[in-house]
């Protein structure tokens, strides 16, 4: 199990969006940027050091509404 994945359920740490819950949409091997997308968040790239992984995952943003913090 990757904790960095498609889906991961994520709380940003740093920067002015801190606090917010997103979910990884893609993810560059090479460096330590994702793509991020919430649900009052637009998509974004963010460095991977700024994310706090959750145990969740998820496939769709709709299913976003239903995890539990």
């Amino acid at each position: 199990m990757k904790i960095i994945d498609v889906g991961r359920v994520c709380i940003i740490k740093q920067g002015n969006d801190f606090g917010k819950v997103v979910i990884i949409t893609a993810v560059d091997p090479k460096s330590n940027i994702v793509d991020v997308e919430g649900l009052k968040f637009k998509k974004r790239k963010i460095n991977m050091l700024h994310l706090w992984p959750l145990d969740q995952v998820v496939k769709t943003i709709e299913e976003l509404k239903k995890v539990k913090l």
